[in-house]
C-alpha cells in the first residue's frame, strides 16, 4: 500500500514540533521548573501611582521584582517594568499626549522593533521603551531621574559639600 502525502500535510508534520517546543520555551520563561510564577505581576494602585507621579496608561500592571522606585511624588527616581493589555501604538499615543499634558516636553522618539521616547521637565528625564508584544499587547520601560549629579544628592538627601569635591571613586587607565 503506498501513501500519497500532499504538501500541506508534510508541512503541518514539520511545524508542528516547531510550534510546540516555542510553546514549551515561551512557557518555561514565565515559569520555574515546579510550575511557580518567575516574576510577580501587580496591579498599580492609587497610592503606587501617587508615589510615581507621571502619567501611566490605565489597567497596567508591573512587573515587581524588575521595578525599582526610589523617592515619591516630584522626587522619584526609578525604573518601572510595565505590561499593558493594548497596542505598542496605543501606549505610545498615551505616553505622548499624557506627558505632554503633565508638563514634560518631548525630546526625541525613535521607531523600531521597539519605540524609544525622551521626555524633560525641569530638573528632570524620562525614558520610555515600549515593546510589542502578541495578540496586541504591549510592554513598556520607563526610567526617570534626575538630570545631574546635584540633583541625584539632593533627592537622596546627601550634602556635596562633605568631604573634597576633587575625590574620584576610581580611575580609569
Amino acid at each position: 500500500m503506498v501513501y500519497k502525502l500532499s504538501k500541506s500535510k508534510i508541512l503541518i508534520a514539520l511545524l508542528a514540533p516547531l510550534v510546540f517546543a516555542s510553546c514549551a520555551t515561551i512557557n518555561g520563561m514565565m515559569y520555574s521548573e515546579d510550575g511557580e510564577d518567575v516574576s510577580e505581576i501587580k496591579d498599580i494602585s492609587v497610592s503606587k501611582r501617587l508615589q510615581i507621579s507621571i502619567p501611566i496608561p490605565d489597567n497596567s500592571k508591573y512587573i515587581t521584582d524588575k521595578t525599582i522606585i526610589f523617592g515619591e511624588g516630584e522626587r522619584f527616581t526609578g525604573v518601572l517594568y510595565l505590561l499593558h493589555d493594548i497596542s505598542a501604538d496605543e501606549v505610545v499615543e498615551f505616553y505622548r499626549v499624557s506627558m505632554r499634558d503633565d508638563g514634560w516636553s518631548e525630546i526625541a522618539i525613535v521607531r523600531s522593533d521597539f519605540v524609544l521616547m525622551n521626555f524633560d521637565k525641569e530638573d528632570r528625564f524620562a525614558t520610555i521603551k515600549v515593546n510589542r508584544k502578541v495578540f496586541d499587547n504591549s510592554s513598556s520601560e520607563v526610567t526617570v531621574g534626575p538630570k545631574t549629579g546635584t540633583t541625584i544628592n539632593r533627592s537622596l538627601n546627601i550634602d556635596s559639600n562633605k568631604g573634597s569635591s576633587n575625590e574620584q571613586p576610581f580611575t580609569i587607565q
